[in-house]
């Protein structure tokens, strides 16, 4: 029998060690067990900690598997409770900061905090916060519970058991996360591919809209790789697309994500940030790319790069995938076609100005 099947036989056998609670305990953990993916097992770690504490409203933040950043996957309740606002209100980088901060993270469930007098904006009455493990002591998530009084020690005491025998679930879903990455990773340029874009900017407006959060989308054209391809080779232009998304990176946050589009094409998706803000960026990828020359390492005095960039935000100029990939394309190609190696934001009439 595997390790965490013998525990979860253990608290059935002895349910006395948590008064009254040993069926609900079991059957919290074998739904947290039968979910394969990280973020599931996460909102179902939200659903129950919520019903077990009678929350007022939580969110559930879960890692992108770099075990660094948390973004929220799921939220329940409290829409227009200015105190939700302000757990919707911490950055990814932010929520693994304040949880990292002081007594409130220890092994496996990490400390709840009955009331939280450093919390950023309208605090709630009473604050259950909670870092989540894997068994190695990787970060996997982080529980956030707003409750209107404070839990008893029974309650904080199956929270943290429950957490516990949790943990054989996490590494499961960190590994499904970890061979995930092999999938929807591109070649070439070495981030996220095209068929993955597909999949997650649907999933972030859908969040951007239950969070009310702005999402802004880059489209980014390298300017005459053509030409590079036809002096120097397709291997060199491979290896220019390599650079440019690992210069890219280097220029935004570690929650945004870089997709290669297509060809010489990249988008970069920004999570909780306007177009104001996404100009910024994008000011600095341009920056990157055209600052130093390309393929130095090849000797010589390397190759001499641009590109040209377009912006559109959610839900300022799109509302949809397809809409916001029109505005910020179209943004781009205005550019393209009015000197290249500039940025142009869409424009709430459709069409589009230069940045």
């Amino acid at each position: 029998m595997r390790t965490a099947e013998k525990r979860i036989a253990e608290v059935a056998a002895h349910p006395g060690a948590v008064p009254g609670a040993a069926p609900a305990l079991v059957e919290a953990v074998l739904r947290v067990h039968r979910e394969m993916e990280l973020a599931a097992q996460v909102r179902v770690l939200v659903e129950v900690a919520s019903s077990w504490t009678s929350g007022a409203f939580a969110v559930g933040f879960a890692t992108a598997g770099d075990g660094r950043t948390l973004a929220p996957v799921t939220g329940m309740g409290g829409e227009d409770d200015p105190r939700f606002q302000s757990f919707l209100a911490l950055t990814p980088t932010q929520v693994g900061a304040w949880l990292a901060d002081g007594p409130r993270v220890c092994e496996g469930l990490g400390s709840f905090s009955a009331a939280a007098p450093d919390w950023p904006g309208p605090g709630p009455s009473h604050s259950i916060s909670a870092a989540v493990h894997d068994t190695t002591g990787k970060p996997a998530g982080a529980l956030l519970v707003c409750v209107e009084r404070a839990p008893t020690s029974e309650v904080l005491d199956r929270l943290g058991r429950l957490i516990d025998l949790c943990r054989p679930a996490l590494d499961n879903g960190l590994r499904v996360l970890a061979l995930r990455e092999l999938v929807i990773k591109d070649d070439t340029a070495h981030c996220f591919n095209r068929r993955y874009f597909e999949e997650f900017l649907p999933e972030e407006l859908a969040r951007a809209s239950r969070f009310r959060s702005p999402v802004s989308l880059i489209f980014l054209d390298m300017d005459n790789l053509k030409q590079v391809n036809n002096r120097h080779g397709h291997a060199a232009g491979s290896r220019i697309l390599c650079e440019v998304a690992t210069r890219v990176r280097g220029r935004v946050r570690k929650f945004d994500k870089l997709f290669r589009f297509g060809g010489d094409e990249f988008c970069i998706v920004l999570p909780e940030t306007a177009w104001h803000g996404a100009l910024e960026v994008a000011e600095r990828v341009r920056d990157a790319i055209s600052a130093r020359p390309f393929l130095e390492a090849d000797g010589g005095e390397g190759v001499r790069m641009s590109a040209s960039l377009g912006i559109a935000s959610f839900p300022l100029h799109a509302r949809t995938q397809p809409d916001l990939i029109e505005c910020a394309d179209r943004a781009m190609q205005r550019v393209k076609g009015t000197g290249k190696n500039a940025i142009g934001v869409a424009a709430l009439d459709g069409d589009d100005h230069g940045g």
